[in-house]
């Protein structure tokens, strides 16, 4: 949790400081658009109807769409969560989803949603040996932002995304806050 709060205050810091560099070019969103995220965040898992807190980790997506307008764009997101457990155990949560990115206004605003499949793997040692546990079921994700126009067709900006992954026995959430890049192409 330590890191997240890091990751916290470097976006915080980052966010204030960027529209000091950022050009004056408009947001014109139409047409191809592609994108990634990277950064860091923190996941939860519910075992039948229990809450157990399974820390932070690493955090990223990637993104292709269309832009519509300068207010919707429609895309395939990737999102991924990879961190440990509390009994020593790697887990990696991935989303994939058909998202709808709502742009409010020109300022670089954003709020996106979307539904999809996902995927829980958690990998430990089990009396000297590896397992390997993998499920899939489906997800939903709701996030939002801001991004700063760096250039005519590149955009940097802050992210927070919710995900949940639905599973036979298992619900996990993990909320990712990331630095996102896209280009519109």
């Amino acid at each position: 949790m330590k890191h997240v709060l890091q990751l916290g205050v470097l976006l915080a810091v980052f966010a204030l400081a960027l529209p000091a560099t950022a050009g004056d070019w408009a947001h014109d969103r139409e047409g191809f658009v592609i994108g990634f995220n990277m950064g860091g965040g923190a996941a939860t898992s519910s075992p039948n109807g229990t809450e157990d807190d399974s820390g932070g980790g690493g955090a990223g997506s990637f993104r292709l769409g269309w832009a519509f307008n300068n207010s919707f764009m429609l895309g395939l997101e990737s999102t991924a969560w990879v961190g440990n457990t509390d009994v020593d155990a790697d887990l990696t949560l991935a989303s994939s989803k058909l998202n709808l990115t709502w742009y409010p206004s020109a300022k670089g605003w954003f709020v996106r949603g979307g539904f999809g499949s996902g995927s829980a793997e958690l990998k430990l040692k089990f009396l000297g040996s590896d397992v390997t546990i993998e499920e899939s079921g489906p997800s939903f994700g709701l996030g939002g932002g801001h991004e700063w126009r760096l250039t005519e067709k590149f955009s940097l900006g802050g992210a927070v995304d919710f995900n949940t992954i639905s599973l036979d026995n298992w619900d996990f959430s993990f909320t990712n806050f990331t630095v996102q890049f896209n280009w519109y192409l």
